[in-house]
């Protein structure tokens, strides 16, 4: 085969050199390998290089090459000499001139000038920039200016994205003027002509026109009536007029509608007898004669009697109609079958078929057999709808819907009808919507795998039955493999409903956000304007009608006690999740006029002139939104739909049929707030007021005669002036330019505080405020301990201003309350449930919660004081608020701890009774309900004790929890201690069994102390382990460290050296025990292996004595014996001659050679590690009996042998 490679072309010296020694060398390797050349001597290579280059190479090659006769034998030295002579060395900055330079010419493709460039750029020297200065010159060179407009306005243009949008703008172009130049010209594809022939009312004219001879002769430019290239850039009558009709893109000598008649050809009949028109088959027309065509077509090629054949598509017709040119060219010897069939005319007009003529086709590998009416015109064949189908080249697909006739009903759209004609898209099972949710990773993050939690036993039975249902429902699964992340379960108990969530705190600071934003005030407005009637829907379970894929499935693994699970969708809880929704929402209702999903909700809009058109066009896209989520799957929620009400909030405003006005609700907390009823309230309002006065000076002013009540020694009185004050002032501070308009790209910070009997916050943007909002606390959140009542505060402002904060990147929340800050850094789990429903209350939100001082919180620390009396309802605004939040309070006010606790109701009766009269926990309770000092030793000594974990403490109903566990009182202590232990089971086990559900400080010294002095346990102890032995420093090289040994066997002494690094081991028969001979057998191994740094050995007479000290002295060595009967510490020794005594032992009994066995054993990878004995002592395998590779015992050194053996043993090691 190699002799039929042809050889490459011989190297050109026209043109570019460089480019074409590069083509030049390129196809002479390939044919160099291809051919088996590489094989044969150098001198053929040469010789054969030599001929193939071609005259003018090897002319270069004998008078510009100095070459020396050995090089001339060789073809590389040839072929490098050659390229230094092509290529010589480049000046870059002029090749970054020449790539500047470039402009895409006209007629060039844009692959063609991508080339180019990507040339050009190769011998530029751009390095990384190389992609990015590509895309810039495409940009800059390409000659449509609509594409470099396109391009200009992407955000992150990739090259790959730049050439992708160039080629579909270039695509679209050229189809754009096919389509222009086929409304030029007459529609040959559907349409016959009429000719005054007897037999024939619809032929073509035979006249010797010019058009009839450009169509007749393939050859010929049916636009311009010559012959040349292919492609409009070679007709010359592309862009110009017709003198005879007027249109563009040919000549009057080809002008069809000056030549032909029109006609229309519209359906087939078959006649039954000679005399008689029936209409038993139809064919419909698309076009007619020479009209323009508006509609798209579509063509296949067919091979028809083994020759191509483009055919045109046409799902009108009801038989195939092929023109008898066509005919005569696929198949002349072959006769046509008489055919009755007559093809009917829009004007009523009948052709007759000049016969049918039936074919084989071959379409996919698969033979079909065709019939054609065959019919006098310069026609391409058609194939109808029923043949189409047969072939596959058509799916028909009639929806079932469409054949139902629904019921219209008069009159507006009522929300019964809409609930009942789209009853799936409220009622059905969640489903997920089109597409699935890919979560990213910071890689520089290591995964985290929490410890599993338990789940109280009042609560697993309910637990169980949730996680079964969201698998039934396909919203999680089982997992069995090992996966990277593993998170932990938190469940939330709600009057109605069971929530099951994760705590992925370690997952979200993985998470890369996409940071998708809100809309914006000014992104809305424009789009409604006449706004009269408004809708708002809700996603039912939002979350999970996302669909997560795979690997960011794996991700959302969590603990449960009956095994790891993971989610199949968006769970609740991730960072992420709000962005990733908003972002689904908007794509699945992209394109919907009047319908502006905002964040989780789905704002309708009806515009008119008046209230009927508005309604009118309201319903119209309310079903269009009802349409869509049919199709996407997208399932609203009844609960929160708000059907045809006059306004709804957004952004700070109401949008209303009245227009647009200020949202009164965001400075009603300061309209309401009441007077001040003494010195220190009025002394919080004028700091208030102070905080605000940079942006109101005249606030000062009128200030003033509140003032004079907070002077020294000045009596307490209330004036109607003070009363005119202070409306004043709430006037002046509600009105601008003191609340500023919000600005979606400024940071947001959010202040608040909390009272004793009321919470305050206020949205902030660079200092100034945005809007402000406060209420009373319930009587249930007024017992709250103060660290709950400050992280409700956070909670209630997240939902008051959610509209503001809801999927922005970073929110700073401040706070006056220091031991807040950790508890927001613990994990989900550690914190009591109070708290645990409120911070997952706030996961929608990315927060980060700082500490300012309560001095400088003027604004939230006065609304929180000075909130308005009576019950809080919600306004209608509220009711209708786009992105508006339920509010959680009242879930936590129901949560109750014992219902998390594996503890009774008589026992926490019991609990509570004793707390009572505990002082000790008394004085902590007070503590807890009204906050812990800065600093510990402000605190009081009676509950010093638990300043550690003073963020986990809460007290519900009289009993005091550290997070899910119940702070036992002193006096129940010694009981609970007895009932830890009342199975008699270890210390850690009484502590592990205890730390579920009790508290108190130090309880663990407690519990350890308590089952020391059990009675029964100490009977019946088992003996004491004795202490865990120290290990030997590990050697870093080979012979560093030895250890030796005397061992008897078969009646016979041995002496045993063993190396530390290695393993390996030598033994010596000794004829006596003398110390003499031990160190004569010592000096040989050293002699042999060289001298260690330190010799362990036992306090045997041999090693103890003078003589060996003596020796090793001489020798240079450490010498270290092992503590006094404990043969253990020289453990290296020891295993070693029990290998040896094995080995021995059985090579006697099998009456086979110890030494082989040794060698073999010597040779054996150690378990762990990828070396034997030998090779990390000699740093080489030793020869055995086993076949082996010759290059296998190579010398080799081994490293890393300090790390595996540290990982092997299990020790640390700090080098």
């Amino acid at each position: 085969m190699a002799a039929n490679i042809p050889p490459p072309a011989v190297m050109k010296l026209s043109g570019d050199w460089s480019t074409n020694w590069d083509t030049f060398r390129g196809e002479w390797e390939d044919y160099a390998l291809a051919t088996g050349l590489l094989e044969k001597d150098d001198e053929v290579v040469a010789a054969t290089l030599r001929t193939i280059m071609g005259t003018e190479c090897r002319h270069v090659y004998k008078h510009n090459l100095n070459l020396t006769a050995a090089q001339q034998g060789n073809a590389t030295a040839i072929l490098d000499a050659l390229e230094h002579y092509f290529k010589p060395a480049k000046n870059v900055i002029y090749e970054r001139y020449v790539f500047g330079c470039c402009k895409q010419e006209d007629g060039e493709s844009i692959d063609s000038f991508v080339t180019r460039l990507r040339e050009k750029a190769a011998t530029c020297d751009y390095g990384a920039l190389r992609d990015e200065l590509i895309r810039d010159k495409l940009v800059l060179g390409i000659t449509d200016e609509g594409t470099r407009r396109r391009l200009l306005r992407e955000r992150d243009l990739t090259l790959v994205l730049a050439v992708e949008t160039c080629r579909a703008a270039e695509l679209t172009d050229i189809r754009v003027r096919s389509m222009e130049l086929e409304r030029q010209h007459m529609d040959n594809v559907n349409a016959t002509f009429r000719q005054p022939v007897r037999k024939f009312p619809f032929a073509t004219a035979k006249a010797n026109t010019t058009a009839n001879s450009a169509a007749d002769n393939p050859n010929t430019c049916r636009y311009c009536g010559i012959s040349h290239g292919r492609g409009k850039e070679y007709c010359p009558a592309y862009g110009k007029i017709c003198k005879s009709c007027g249109t563009a893109n040919h000549f009057a000598r080809v002008c069809m509608k000056s030549k032909r008649k029109e006609g229309k050809v519209h359906s087939i009949e078959t006649n039954t007898d000679e005399g008689n028109n029936s209409t038993e088959d139809v064919y419909a027309s698309e076009c007619i004669g020479a009209v323009r065509a508006k509609g798209q077509k579509w063509f296949v090629t067919l091979l028809l009697n083994n020759k191509p054949q483009q055919c045109q598509l046409d799902s009108g017709a009801t038989c195939n109609v092929m023109s008898l040119r066509d005919k005569r060219r696929l198949a002349p010897r072959d006769k046509l079958t008489q055919s009755s069939t007559k093809l009917k005319l829009y004007s009523g007009q009948f052709m007759t078929s000049l016969g049918l003529f039936v074919t084989e086709c071959v379409l996919r590998g698969q033979k079909h057999t065709l019939e054609f009416e065959i019919v006098e015109a310069s026609q391409q064949p058609l194939l109808s709808g029923s043949t189409c189908e047969r072939l596959g080249l058509i799916n028909f697909t009639i929806p079932a819907d469409l054949n139902i006739v629904d019921n219209v009903q008069a009159g507006p759209l009522s929300k019964e009808t809409l609930l009942s004609k789209y009853h799936d898209v409220f009622n059905a099972p969640v489903e997920s919507v089109p597409g699935e949710v890919h979560f990213e990773l910071d890689a520089a993050i290591q995964p985290v795998q929490c410890a599993p939690r338990n789940v109280p036993v009042a609560m697993k039975a309910a637990t169980k039955a949730q996680l079964d249902k969201y698998e039934a429902d396909g919203h999680m699964i089982s997992v069995t493999e090992p996966t990277d992340w593993i998170s932990n379960m938190v469940i939330v108990k709600k009057p109605d409903k069971l929530r099951i969530c994760i705590d992925p705190k370690h997952l979200n600071r993985a998470l890369r956000r996409s940071h998708y934003i809100m809309p914006t005030l000014e992104d809305v407005l424009y789009k409604l304007p006449k706004a009269r009637v408004f809708t708002l829907v809700d996603a039912r379970d939002a979350f999970l009608q996302c669909k997560l894929d795979e690997p960011s499935s794996y991700m959302t693994t969590f603990w449960t006690p009956w095994g790891r699970k993971r989610w199949l969708k968006l769970p609740f809880g991730v960072s992420v999740a709000p962005e990733v929704y908003q972002r689904k929402q908007h794509e699945l209702l992209m394109g919907l006029s009047g319908v502006e999903p905002i964040a989780d909700d789905i704002l309708v809009v009806g515009c008119g002139d008046s209230d009927e058109e508005a309604e009118c066009d309201h319903d119209a896209k309310l079903l269009a939104l009802m349409v869509r989520c049919r199709q996407v799957k997208l399932r609203l929620s009844i609960k929160k739909l708000q059907f045809k009400v006059p306004e709804v909030r957004f952004h700070g405003h109401i949008l209303s049929s009245t227009g647009l006005k200020a949202d009164p609700e965001k400075v009603k907390a300061v309209l309401e707030m009441p007077h001040p009823s003494d010195v220190k309230a009025v002394q919080r309002f004028v700091g208030f007021v102070t905080y605000l006065a940079k942006f109101l000076p005249r606030l000062s002013e009128v200030c003033e005669p509140l003032r004079r009540l907070m002077d020294k020694d000045t009596i307490w009185h209330w004036l109607p002036k003070h009363d005119a004050a202070v409306r004043e002032i709430k006037q002046l501070v509600t009105q601008t330019p003191v609340l500023r308009y919000y600005d979606v790209s400024k940071p947001v910070t959010i202040q608040s505080d909390s009272s004793q009997y009321g919470l305050g916050c206020c949205l902030m943007q660079e200092g100034q405020p945005v809007a402000f909002a406060s209420r009373a606390l319930t009587p249930t959140e007024q017992n709250y301990a103060q660290i709950e009542k400050e992280c409700l505060s956070i909670v209630f402002a997240c939902q008051r201003f959610h509209h503001y904060l809801y999927g922005r990147d970073n929110i700073t929340a401040e706070t006056d309350h220091k031991p807040l800050i950790a508890i927001f850094s613990k994990p989900l789990l550690n914190a009591p449930k109070r708290l645990q429903s409120m911070l997952l209350a706030l996961q929608n939100y990315n927060l980060k919660v700082v500490y300012k001082p309560g001095p400088e919180m003027y604004v939230s620390d006065t609304l929180s004081r000075a909130t308005a009396s009576g019950t809080h309802t919600r306004s209608m605004h509220e009711r209708h608020a786009v992105c508006s939040l339920q509010t959680e309070q009242v879930d936590v006010e129901h949560i109750n701890q014992a219902d998390y606790l594996n503890v009774t109701d008589q026992r926490l009766i019991q609990i509570r009774q004793h707390t009572d009269r505990d002082e000790q926990l008394q004085a902590l309770r007070s503590v807890i309900l009204m906050g812990w000092p800065d600093c510990k030793e402000e605190t009081a000594l009676a509950v010093r004790d638990y300043w550690p974990v003073k963020e986990e403490l809460s007290v519900q109903n009289g009993v005091i929890f550290k997070g899910q566990r119940v702070v036992i009182p002193r006096s129940l202590r010694p009981e609970m201690l007895a009932r830890v232990h009342s199975s008699h089971i270890g210390g850690e086990a009484c502590y592990r069994q205890a730390r579920d559900t009790l508290y108190w400080p130090g309880m663990q010294s407690e519990i350890k102390d308590y089952v020391s002095k059990c009675t029964i346990c100490n009977e019946y102890a088992t003996e004491q382990q004795r202490e865990t032995m120290m290990s030997h420093e590990l050697p870093m090289r080979p012979w560093q460290i030895v250890s030796l040994d005397l061992f008897q066997h078969s009646g016979k002494d041995f002496l045993l050296v063993v190396d530390h690094y290695s393993d390996f081991w030598e033994i010596d028969l000794l004829p006596d025990l003398s110390a003499e001979t031990t160190i004569k057998r010592c000096k040989a191994q050293f002699a042999r292996y060289g001298q260690p740094d330190r010799v362990i050995s036992d306090n045997g007479p041999q090693f103890s004595g003078v003589e060996f000290r003596k020796f090793a002295a001489d020798w240079e060595f450490e010498h270290v014996t092992s503590s006094p009967r404990h043969p253990k510490a020289n453990g290296k020794a020891e295993s070693a001659v029990k290998i040896a005594k094995n080995l021995c032992k059985k090579a006697l009994r099998e009456g086979k050679d110890a030494w082989k066995a040794i060698l073999q054993w010597r040779n054996t990878p150690t378990e762990g590690m990828d070396s034997s004995p030998a090779q990390r002592l000699m740093a080489r395998r030793l020869k055995a009996a086993l076949p082996v590779a010759s290059t296998l015992l190579e010398p080799c050194v081994v490293t890393d042998v300090t790390e595996a053996t540290s990982q092997k043993t299990g020790l640390q090691v700090h080098l």
